[in-house]
């Protein structure tokens, strides 16, 4: 080779890496998690690959699993809410409510969550497909609204809720609670359903072109509609399962849980144009994040920072998908 080829092909190596991690999310995730996880074994070896720290790694990261497995059916569709964090604690709150209060069996307390969560998600899809308001804009204010109605309703929390009714977060398989399973449950049938189904492939369609989707027959609004519902009662889910797992039904949990959630969601292939991501890569993205967050507590780095660096991810994965997009 040439030396003039040689000085040719040296500039282009930096764009050709930043082209490989813009178009291989999920392989480049997936390797950012094993050397993460290496990394931390070798510096770390009596914290961090112990049984207890990554029982509580994977538990810290069942919420925010089950949630992106929504989130990511939205952006796919070009949409996102902003407001799952204050769905899921009215949700906690009233299952709570249900069960310590007013004496519903654990079940049926936990079926009056995900009924809340499914009609926040219907309020959110009826105003973005009825009344035509950014989505944006509109959960922005749901955000509001249902952390509000949370405050009124819920008081100071509930606290104890029952002991037949934490059993459904707390009871314990293979090493691991409630939560993890459900994660996993939640996240395999999502993902069958997203790249399987030709229902659930029409999402890539409308995020792709939504007005080519509507003339080509597919009914946009309705599946935004959807689209909002299912993410609603995953919220509610996932609240639910916070309230059981705490035996505590806070009014204050949930708070700023949208930015993790869109972060691994981006990080994971999604597009802030819609019509492009996958549920696995989702998931990875928020076992990466799970265990930045984990890496800086064995660190003894502070709370606050941990807020920094999601926040930093989370415009590197914008701008990894705006130059993804600038080099099409």
């Amino acid at each position: 080779m040439s030396d003039a080829q040689t000085q040719t092909m040296a500039p282009n190596l930096p764009l050709r890496a930043l082209r490989f991690f813009a178009n291989s999310r999920e392989l480049t995730l997936f390797g950012l998690i094993v050397i993460l996880s290496v990394t931390m074994t070798l510096v770390y070896p009596n914290n961090f690959p112990t049984s207890s720290n990554i029982s509580a790694v994977l538990l810290n990261a069942a919420q925010n699993g089950i949630l992106v497995s929504g989130m990511m059916l939205l952006m796919i569709a070009g949409a996102f809410d902003l407001s799952i964090g204050s769905t899921l604690a009215l949700a906690g709150v009233w299952s709570g409510i249900a069960a310590a209060r007013y004496g519903f069996p654990p079940l049926a307390a936990i079926l009056v969550g995900l009924a809340i969560g499914a009609t926040a998600g219907f309020i959110n899809g009826y105003i973005v497909t009825r009344i035509r308001i950014n989505p944006l804009i509109a959960t922005l204010a749901t955000l509001s609204i249902f952390r509000g109605f949370t405050y009124v309703t819920g008081g100071t929390g509930i606290n104890p809720i029952t002991d037949d009714f934490k059993a459904y977060g707390q009871s314990v398989f293979f090493g691991l609670q409630t939560p993890f399973w459900v994660m996993i449950l939640v996240v395999v049938v999502a993902a069958w359903l997203v790249s399987k189904t030709r229902f659930f492939r029409q999402y890539y369609f409308i995020g792709g072109n939504p007005k080519a989707a509507k003339l080509s027959g597919i009914q946009v609004d309705r599946l935004i509609m959807i689209a909002f519902i299912i993410m609603g009662t995953l919220a509610g889910l996932t609240g639910v399962l916070q309230a059981a797992r705490l035996n505590s039904a806070m009014v204050t949990i949930g708070v700023n849980v949208e930015l993790g959630v869109i972060t691994a969601t981006v990080l994971g292939g999604a597009s802030l144009k819609g019509g492009e991501g996958s549920i696995p890569g989702a998931v990875l993205g928020v076992l990466f994040i799970a265990l930045v967050n984990n890496a800086m507590i064995i660190n003894s780095v502070g709370i606050f920072w941990q807020g920094i660096v999601v926040g930093s991810v989370l415009l590197l994965a914008v701008s990894l998908d705006a130059y993804k997009g600038a080099t099409r």
